[in-house]
């Protein structure tokens, strides 16, 4: 029962927007690996970073990574170690230059997120 009278048509799709962003959400914290990315700004920035160079066949060392991540080095660098431990991200030595460390998504992250960047299209597509 709406007390305000008839909700404009643009009005309406802004809250059909609002409910399936808000749905969106709520599904990520259900998925181990949305979730833990989730936790901050920066660990999202990170992923995608990583899935964003590894898309396009393109190499993102962790000196990279750390640098977009907007927080201390040591911070960042815990981040993208702890992202290893948990099997998210997985390294690789440069052959070129051995102090430099590439960062690669594993497969459970790409499905992961593949899945999600892809689910998010066609949500957000079918609101007129």
């Amino acid at each position: 029962n709406n007390m305000m009278g008839r909700i404009p048509p643009k009005v309406l799709k802004t809250i059909k927007l609002a409910e399936i962003s808000l749905k969106d959400f709520t599904d990520k914290a259900k998925n181990d690996v949305l979730d833990w990315f989730s936790v901050n700004p920066a660990h999202w920035i990170m992923l995608h970073k990583v899935m964003i160079a590894y898309l396009k066949n393109e190499t993102i060392t962790k000196n990279q990574l750390i640098k977009f991540s907007e927080r201390s080095y040591l911070t960042s660098n815990t981040y993208i170690d702890q992202a290893v431990e948990k099997n998210y991200f997985k390294t690789i030595r440069n052959k070129k230059d051995k102090r430099s460390i590439f960062i690669l998504p594993t497969e459970l992250t790409i499905k992961t997120f593949s899945e999600y960047v892809d689910k998010r299209a066609w949500l957000y597509k079918s609101i007129k």
